[in-house]
């Protein structure tokens, strides 16, 4: 422990006694830090320096200029080598300025070198060292170098930081006013005008729990065990995303309803004429020969999200499905409004357990003589291969994931914290720790 440390720590200590408790169980000791020299100094970690070397007022003029201009608070995530609270607050641009530490063994280590106790002493300065992991507080500054650094305990918060800084990067394929959207939404119109809304499901589906079936690779655990539920005479609602479907079919499980609403989704990914007996729920984005060529009933629905917002109001009395990414965000919300008070999630993984992307489609395509599947899978393996991001799985061990996949949890574990009534469980400790779900086997 340095005096420079102990300096910041008492006043630390005096201000927020819970932040001090978590701090002095800090070991900075193995942490892979070095000094690095330019025509500034920082820190760099594991490789990854904190602040610029070059140009560390400019860097930090930079993320100020994030914020809105009239704001006069913020929420800083991350800490970098703490530059922003220093020129933020000596400067007058900001009154208040709460910071959320994603790293407190790197802040111990930055407390350790470098003197903080003016800003730390300032009457607007807040100190979270257990930031909240399901909302981020607005406006605010994200330092990069700490998303990189982050703790396992802040995971779900990084995640929520990179979804949300790579949201208009992620939506330019989902815009109301694109020109082919609104030419398949045309398309489909007079199917959708005469399917019955989803809610016409109710009347066939009275259980109250339901199996919803993703198809992450833990999927394949339960192939046997779901064979036997389906032929069962009473069995829960089984409710499958699109992609899952092929390999259900293959292994003899045929579920209650596939739930369909990507546009690039084509018959090559569904077996249409394997579908008799199979309800379809679509939304309007979906390829009309898919809908055409179903052979069991069809419904629809609209998605819950900006895209449909027009749809909506020409249809007002089409139910909207919860969609924020992901095909099990409406298969698991149409559960709930069919009833259901308990589900259970198979192969939502949302990582790449067993080195695979997808259930079923890698090891399908190993024994295949079609080019377009082999060439399918071989563009999945390398989205595998090329990974830079990872959750912790029901285990507590590190799996590979995209940033994808990490946004489309985060929003299912949001959406789960909205709906205390249904129970929520997971089928497999393989995939990622679902928040607000339990391990249950099928």
């Amino acid at each position: 422990m340095t005096e420079l440390f102990q300096a910041n720590f008492n006043i630390i200590k005096q201000r927020w006694p819970e932040a001090a408790e978590i701090l002095q169980h800090q070991q900075i000791e193995n942490i892979d830090a070095a000094l690095v020299s330019g025509a500034n100094q920082t820190i760099s970690v594991n490789g990854i320096q904190l602040s610029s070397r070059h140009n560390r007022l400019a860097e930090t003029q930079l993320f100020l200029s994030t914020l809105p201009a009239s704001a006069t608070q913020a929420t800083m995530y991350g800490f970098g080598m703490g530059d922003v609270p220093y020129i933020a607050l000596d400067e007058a641009r900001l009154s208040k300025l709460t910071i959320c530490i994603l790293n407190p063994a790197i802040f111990a280590l930055v407390l350790s070198y470098t003197d903080h106790t003016p800003w730390l002493q300032h009457p607007g300065v807040e100190l979270d060292l257990q930031p909240s992991q399901m909302q981020l507080k607005t406006p605010y500054i994200a330092i990069t170098p700490d998303l990189e650094l982050v703790s396992d305990d802040n995971a779900r918060l990084r995640d929520l930081l990179q979804y949300e800084l790579n949201r208009e990067h992620a939506n330019r394929r989902h815009r109301a006013d694109d020109p082919a959207i609104i030419e398949r939404f045309e398309a489909n119109k007079e199917a959708f005008e005469q399917d019955p809304d989803v809610m016409a499901l109710t009347s066939r589906f009275t259980q109250d729990k339901a199996i919803v079936i993703a198809s992450g690779p833990s999927l394949e655990e339960h192939y046997e065990k779901l064979a036997e539920i389906s032929i069962r005479s009473q069995h829960p609602i089984i409710v499958a995303v699109d992609t899952a479907l092929h390999g259900l079919l293959h292994h003899g499980i045929k579920p209650d309803i596939v739930v369909a609403i990507d546009g690039l989704i084509s018959e090559y990914h569904l077996p249409l004429q394997q579908t008799a007996g199979i309800s379809l729920v679509y939304q309007p984005r979906l390829r009309p020969e898919i809908i055409q060529q179903w052979q069991g009933p069809r419904y629809n629905a609209l998605g819950h999200s900006h895209l449909y917002d027009k749809q909506a109001e020409k249809y007002p009395e089409k139910t909207r499905l919860y969609t924020n990414g992901s095909v099990l965000h409406p298969a698991v919300d149409l559960a709930i409004k069919l009833g259901c008070k308990e589900i259970t999630l198979c192969g939502a993984d949302f990582c790449f357990c067993n080195n695979k992307s997808h259930a079923f489609w890698q090891d399908f395509a190993a024994t295949s003589s079609d080019e377009q599947t082999k060439a399918w899978a071989t563009n999945l393996q390398k989205s595998v291969n090329e990974s830079g991001h990872w959750v912790v799985n029901g285990v507590g061990e590190k799996v590979a994931t995209s940033l994808n996949l990490c946004a489309y949890l985060r929003n299912l574990e949001n959406y789960i914290s909205k709906v205390s009534h249904v129970k929520f469980y997971r089928s497999s400790l393989a995939g990622a720790d679902i928040l607000g779900t339990q391990f249950k086997e099928l």
